[in-house]
Order: structure tokens, then C-alpha cells, then sequence
């Protein structure tokens, strides 16, 4: 990065560039390695450009498509984002943003919850109520911001384009292969749970 002159953000684009342009070559052969019921996880990072802004993310999803790998998308947002309206609206359009980019089958994981104090509160980001956010966002915004936040909750909440599923790493009995995803650390345990 020193030597080319780039920031953190260049940095990683030129990175990503150079991926893109050793798809064939480089990619092609590590991927070889790996067998037809083998799980690979790429982890980008948080730079939301890379994957919103600029076609390199989507780019390497096809080429792993035309490979014949089935991709989906896991989209981790941290749970600060559940602490008020505003940081909830921003962290999903920013999941929306990844989902309408790479057009990938799609899950968004609420990460952290572990940290998460008041767990009845994130009742109202997990199964939200459109007008409880919309009042919310409107008592933290300027008036003039009215109808573009009627906008943003529509596209959130009502057309249920965004959901998200909290983990908690403590609870482990919660998730696994054979286990149902409880989606509330206030669901009533089951005894298989045990």
C-alpha cells in the first residue's frame, strides 16, 4: 500500500482488482483443491464499497457460479445496530445494498446479541412495528427528512425485505445443523433444547 500510494480503501480495491484479474489462473487452481461437499467461507471486509459501489464482489460470485459452486450470501451485522432507529435503517439499507448487488440467495445474521443488555428491546428491531420506527426516526431526524423516512421503514419493514436472524455464540444449543434458529432469546425452551 506504501509503495502504490494507497489508503486502506485503495488498498483493498486494488487488492480486489488483482483477484479479479487472476480469476482464471490463481483462483482456479486453489479452488481445484477442495472437494464437491466442502464448505468455503470467504470473509470480505467491512468496506461496504467493495461490494456496493464497485461490480469486483459480484464479478467473483459468478465466476465461483460458473465453476459450479453454489454461493449464498451471510450478511453480519453487528447488534450496535439495534441500539436506535437510525444505526437500524443504515445497517439495512446497507444489507439491501449487498443482497440487490450480488444477487445471491441471502441471510442476514445479527451478531453479538451476546452483548446486548435490554433483550426485550431488540423485539422491536427483530419483528419491528412500521409505525414505532417511523416515530423513531422522525423524533431523531429533521422534519424536512419526513417522507424519505416513510420511504426508508416501507422498504425495511413493510415489504420485509430485510430480516434479521441474532446470535448469541453462548447459547450453542440454539444452532446447529439439527437445530431449529430461535430468533428471540425470550422463546420458550423446548425440552429437545436441553
Amino acid at each position: 500500500m506504501e509503495e502504490l500510494g494507497f489508503g486502506p480503501n485503495g488498498g483493498l480495491s486494488y487488492c480486489m482488482e488483482h483477484l479479479e484479474e487472476n480469476l482464471d489462473e490463481w483462483l482456479a487452481e486453489e479452488l481445484d483443491n477442495y472437494l464437491d461437499d466442502d464448505y468455503l467461507v470467504f470473509d470480505c471486509p467491512g468496506q461496504i464499497e467493495l461490494f456496493s459501489h464497485v461490480p469486483m464482489l459480484r464479478n467473483f460470485v459468478e465466476h465461483l457460479k460458473r465453476k459450479n459452486f453454489n454461493v449464498c450470501g451471510v450478511y453480519w451485522l453487528d447488534s450496535q445496530f439495534i441500539t436506535d432507529v437510525t444505526k437500524f435503517v443504515s445497517g439495512c439499507m446497507a444489507s439491501l445494498s449487498a443482497m440487490v448487488q450480488l444477487e445471491l440467495p441471502h441471510v442476514n445474521i445479527l451478531s453479538k446479541m451476546d452483548l446486548v443488555t435490554n433483550k426485550r428491546d431488540v423485539e422491536n428491531y427483530l419483528d419491528p412495528e412500521p409505525r414505532f420506527l417511523l416515530s423513531e426516526l422522525n423524533e431523531w431526524m429533521a422534519p424536512w427528512f419526513k417522507k424519505l423516512n416513510k420511504s426508508l421503514i416501507e422498504e425495511v419493514v413493510e415489504y420485509s425485505m430485510v430480516s434479521l436472524i441474532p446470535l448469541d455464540l453462548r447459547k450453542e444449543s440454539r444452532y446447529g445443523e439439527d437445530a431449529d434458529v430461535k430468533i428471540r432469546d425470550f422463546d420458550a425452551d423446548n425440552d429437545d433444547d436441553a
